[in-house]
């Protein structure tokens, strides 16, 4: 059976709730670690924090536009549910491998920045927040791809 419309904005909505409140978080905790470490002069806790608070600032855009999104596209019928399903689920898995990337990435730039070297200036601090933030994303993602049983229609 295909997955309704209610239960498609239910999964949205679930989504939507799940990264701002990381976002939230993210704003919130990384701003706060990096005045602590500006004032400490701890060059990396200033720079994990810089990059949570940006991670999450981008995080409440996207989670803001999906809002807004669903708000304005009205009604749905079953069928465009359903195409709305398999859209949101190739997404979601295009956006896992992404975060697998990031992942990757950070854990460059943290190793890197662990020897002293810097890749495109960032530190180890920038390193180990993407590496927090991607992981994040990577369960998320994951955790919400809907499963295939709700993409194909059974016959009667």
């Amino acid at each position: 059976m295909y997955m309704d419309e209610r239960q498609l904005e239910s999964m949205e909505r679930k989504l939507t709730a799940a990264l701002l409140t990381w976002s939230a978080a993210s704003m919130t905790v990384g701003t706060g670690l990096a005045l602590v470490g500006k004032r400490n002069q701890r060059a990396e806790l200033m720079s994990f924090g810089r990059q949570t608070a940006a991670w999450g600032a981008v995080d409440a855009l996207i989670a803001g536009a999906g809002a807004l999104s669903r708000r304005r596209r009205g009604q749905l019928s079953d069928e465009e549910a359903a195409k709305k399903v398999r859209t949101l689920r190739s997404l979601l898995l295009i956006n896992a491998v992404a975060d697998a990337g990031y992942i990757a990435g950070g854990a460059v730039v943290f190793a890197r920045g662990r020897t002293g070297a810097t890749t495109l200036r960032m530190s180890a601090g920038d390193g180990l927040a993407i590496l927090v933030q991607g992981t994040f994303l990577l369960i998320l993602d994951v955790s919400q791809v809907p499963r295939r049983s709700v993409l194909v229609e059974h016959g009667p």
